[in-house]
């Protein structure tokens, strides 16, 4: 009887597994490209999921509503190149503007770049809101 009730329960779980709700996961897609803060490089707008050459030069400022030199984290991805390792992380927290080679000095060909909003509490965190990826590429 008891191995009856559990193969009962087992085939129950598995089955609410299988048809749970995946808006969650559509929150967080990459196709929606509708950003809450636009990123600029020597005051030139920069396009998502766009490259930027490691020897480029130039200050990011970020504006969100029409209000320029915003506060906002800039993120650098780097793998390194080692298999089976874990990508490492460099984070400049709270920047006003940042000079793009004081970040481009640590990475390489296909580092990946992130520039998101600065909140100083998490309560106040969009979730809906994409950071602008950059991908960098060699000169």
């Amino acid at each position: 009887m008891r191995l009856i009730l559990t193969t009962l329960i087992l085939i129950f779980s598995l089955a609410a597994f299988a048809v749970q709700n995946t808006n969650g996961v559509e929150k967080f897609n990459k196709n929606n490209k509708q950003l809450c803060v636009q990123a600029f490089l020597n005051k030139e707008k920069l396009k998502p999921d766009s490259y930027l050459a490691k020897n480029t030069q130039g200050i990011i400022t970020v504006s969100k509503d029409n209000k320029s030199n915003v506060y906002f984290n800039i993120t650098l991805k780097s793998n390194i190149g080692k298999k089976g390792e874990p990508p490492i992380y460099l984070r400049f927290i709270k920047q006003k503007q940042l000079n793009i080679s004081e970040l481009l000095e640590y990475a390489s060909e296909g580092d990946e770049i992130y520039i998101e909003e600065y909140i100083s509490s998490l309560g106040k965190a969009n979730v809906n809101c994409p950071a602008t990826s950059i991908t960098v590429v060699e000169n």
